[in-house]
């Protein structure tokens, strides 16, 4: 029987990893124009049932194909020799629709999906010999074999792939292979229409293994083929080669699934095609937000709200504008079946005082030259059906751009002022409110006189139902500044609001930085850094020569645990860190992160425990303290840091509930620097779960909730499950972008590249959606109107169709 090679979840062994691309397409494609097919005397042994072939060196990545003839359904298990001697395995399961003539040849039922790509590791540069590839558990070597060193042209594969899932979204990387530092334009044709086209020229985090520098694309296709029909899509360059994965079938409807069954369609198909939605969710550009809100912001049912609401009309750089104000008043006449007060033209402590007696149950401000959108009123109403809602809020469009909001989230909040753009406030709050003095107070003191029960009281409604067209002027952004300083001082003396240097032109929002200060009992606390290993001595070095470096904390404790390690450059560096005061603990045996974890807090001394990974690298001094300060104020149950990949990329920014219909990390298409949208990848905010590679919680906390499930999650989503019962608990989770840290991700435990590790994942999946099922789809943190699709960047498009926007509050479902 062969072996399949186990890569431990901390060692990175110097064979192989495996990136295998979920690209499944049409097995009834036809070839590929512009490539030829391989005839068989080039690769192929006449006669055999095993076919395939070495192909060559990209960078570090081996490429090729194989074939099992007699069951060309099957991926065939192939392994990786130097000088004869196997060293590594791997599945040939990546899709090569270069060759798909070729497999047809072979056998009529066989898909693409014959292709390997294998990680070699980095080699010693004065290392011979000869690189191989044979069928695991055979003799039979695949033609192609090479020596290292040796230029091999790389095949079609290594240059260019394009990636779809069913929508309207392709995704993938081109390289032109005579001048590799040239942008190509990528273009899509259906027939010989060309439908769309783009440039080359992003970085995408999931070929970092693949290509070097900025050569990935993202391509929207025409929302005139999201009509439910199939279609044939074509990619290529500029110079019509077509990109490996091309054609892609793209089959989706703008209104969903749901919406090509017939009416009288049986429950079970409804359920299918609801599960097929979740799974596989679809998505638009943002370029498409004018065509997706005119679809599905259509009227509500036509009911007459029993609440009258005052509007005050307030002062904006469009105040002497007739035109603007003409506008503002009639989007506001226009809201049909709503009981409404007009107040303005006057101080706004006049027309305030004037609302506050005028009987009404709900007062909300518009700015002047604002514009509220057709039946804006009567679905910001909805909100206060909740019963016990005091203050609701919705979206906003600020240039043709929408603003989709979180619910209730304080940090984001005073970073931002997100909530107060349109915010109405039941009659009982504003009346406490009479000696307010502009907008800015108005609404910053609303949300200070809800703020200890703000999870509950304040509710979103997540329809983007206000049109800021007048900007802010700077008097407005110092009433802004003032107000939300006023609201930080009345709860959390201890945090100070800083604004950002740096932040982009034109910006529509504030952008502040909460410094929390660390109070003076803070040093005499315990820190313990809990780090598991096996092996790996180089990335364990780094990881905690940087972590001393950066780190001042007096009453540091740095545990190692010790997951099995065999290697004498392990074993002489745990000596060395011993004497330098680290606490290794041996736990041998099976790899499971949470039990390691668990056992290892249980044992520790501190009062504050963070779970690091051994491929993390701290990056500058604070990075500790700006946690700790996070995590000590109230109510906070856990604080997770901006991790960065070795390129300056963004490597998590939080985690986003119901991505893949399981979870996700932002801000992965985003740099260390880049805003991201209305400064989520600048700006501290709460989230519903952060990555255990850098996560600090209470020590106390840790345990009362039972630590991480290593029944369950072992090895994957251990880290979501904690977070979501600290959510659970009635804590928050904060993420702060002033701790950063680099992380290799993956470079320790390897990829899920074994029949093995892959089952294993597919349980853990399984395991989050039974457990968090509903949770998932209703991320507090995230949007209903964004996409879920896993390749897609978050906030970068829009789903189709929306999920559930009803009314929400702050607290998971």
């Amino acid at each position: 029987m062969v072996e399949i090679v186990e890569q431990h979840p901390f060692r990175r062994e110097s064979c192989l990893i495996i990136y295998a691309l979920e690209m499944k397409p049409d097995s009834a494609a036809t070839r590929t124009p512009g490539i030829a097919p391989l005839s068989r005397s080039e690769n192929l042994s006449n006669g055999s049932r095993w076919q395939g072939a070495v192909e060559g060196l990209h960078g570090q990545l081996l490429y090729g194909w194989a074939l099992d003839c007699e069951r060309p359904d099957a991926r065939v298990i192939v392994e990786v020799c130097l000088n004869d001697s196997p060293f590594g395995t791997i599945a040939a399961d990546v899709a090569r629709t270069d060759l798909l003539e070729s497999f047809c040849i072979l056998a009529s039922d066989s898909d693409a999906c014959h292709g390997f790509v294998a990680d070699i590791g980095s080699q010693p540069a004065n290392l011979q010999g000869t690189l191989s590839v044979r069928i695991a558990n055979t003799d039979v070597a695949l033609p192609g074999s090479f020596s290292l060193g040796e230029s091999k042209t790389p095949p079609a594969a290594a240059l260019n792939t394009v990636i779809g899932d069913g929508g309207l979204r392709l995704h993938g990387w081109a390289v032109d292979p005579e001048d590799p530092k040239r942008v190509l334009t990528i273009r899509a044709f259906v027939g010989e229409r060309m439908v769309a086209e783009t440039l080359a020229n992003v970085t995408h985090p999931f070929i970092r293994g693949y290509v070097d520098g900025a050569h990935g694309f993202d391509l929207a296709l025409p929302n005139s083929l999201a009509d439910g029909k199939v279609h044939n899509v074509r990619v290529v360059d500029d110079h019509g080669r077509t990109l490996n994965g091309s054609p892609l079938t793209i089959s989706c409807s703008v209104n969903g699934m749901a919406a090509l069954l017939p009416e009288d369609a049986d429950p079970l198909t409804l359920a299918v095609a609801d599960i097929y939605e979740r799974h596989l969710p679809r998505s638009l550009p943002l370029s498409a937000w004018p065509e997706w809100s005119t679809r599905f912001d259509a009227p509500p049912p036509a009911v007459i709200s029993v609440l009258t609401t005052a509007i005050l009309i307030t002062d904006s750089a469009a105040r002497n504008d007739p035109a603007a104000l003409d506008r503002t008043h009639e989007s506001i006449r226009k809201q049909e079946g709503m009981a409404v007060q007009i107040f303005a033209g006057a101080p706004f402590s006049v027309m305030l005082a004037d609302a506050l007696t005028a009987g009404c149950d709900v007062i909300c401000c518009v700015r002047a030259g604002d514009t509220l959108t057709p039946h804006a009123l009567a679905y910001a109403l909805e909100g206060f059906s909740r019963p016990e809602a005091t203050l609701v809020y919705t979206d906003t469009e600020q240039n043709g751009r929408p603003w989709f909001k979180p619910a209730w989230n304080p940090d984001y909040a005073l970073a931002s002022d997100y909530p107060i753009d349109w915010l109405l406030v039941r009659m009982d709050v504003a009346s406490a409110l009479s000696s307010a003095r502009d907008q800015a107070a108005f609404a910053w003191s609303a949300l200070s006189a809800a703020w200890s029960n703000g999870m509950h009281s304040i509710v979103h409604v997540p329809r983007v139902l206000y049109r800021m067209l007048s900007p802010l002027e700077p008097e407005e952004r110092e009433c802004r500044n003032a107000a939300a300083w006023q609201t930080v001082c009345a709860h959390e003396p201890s945090v100070t609001l800083e604004s950002l240097p740096g932040v982009p032109s034109g910006l529509t929002h504030a952008a502040r930085r909460l410094r929390a200060a660390l109070p003076d009992s803070a040093r005499a606390l315990t820190v313990s850094l809990v780090i598991p290993t096996r092996d790996r001595a180089d990335l364990l070095k780094r990881c905690i020569d940087t972590i001393r470096r950066f780190t001042s904390w007096a009453k540091l404790e740095i545990i190692v645990i010790d997951n099995g390690s065999t290697e004498a450059a392990t074993k002489s560096y745990f000596a060395e860190i011993i004497e330098l005061g680290v606490r290794v603990l041996p736990m041998p045996g099976p790899f499971n992160y949470a039990d390691l974890n668990n056992r290892a807090i249980a044992q520790a001394t501190g009062d504050i425990v963070g779970l690091v990974n051994n491929d993390i690298e701290a990056l500058h001094e604070g990075w500790l303290e700006e946690i700790v300060a996070q995590l000590l104020r109230p109510g906070v149950g856990a604080v997770g840091a901006k991790l960065l990949w070795p390129n300056g990329m963004v490597q998590h920014g939080g985690v986003l509930l119901g991505v893949g219909n399981v979870a996700g990390h932002f801000g992965n298409l985003l740099s260390d620097d880049d805003w991201g949208d209305h400064g989520r990848n600048q700006l501290p905010q709460q989230v519903s779960a952060c990555t255990a590679a850098c996560l600090f919680l209470r020590r106390h906390d840790y345990l009362d909730l039972g630590g991480m499930d290593a029944h369950a999650f072992p090895v994957a989503f251990n880290d979501v499950d904690l977070c979501l019962k600290v959510r659970k608990s009635g804590k928050s989770i904060i993420w702060t972008p002033f701790a950063k840290l680099l992380h290799a991700e993956s470079a320790s435990r390897g990829h899920e590249d074994t029949p093995q590790k892959k089952s294993r994942a597919r349980r853990e999946v399984n395991e989050l959606r039974r457990k968090w099922g509903e949770v998932l789809q209703k991320d507090p943190s995230y949007h209903p109107s964004a996409n879920l699709d896993p390749q897609a960047h978050a906030y970068g498009g829009l789903a189709i169709p929306p999920r559930t926007r009803e009314p929400r509050k702050g607290t998971l479902p």
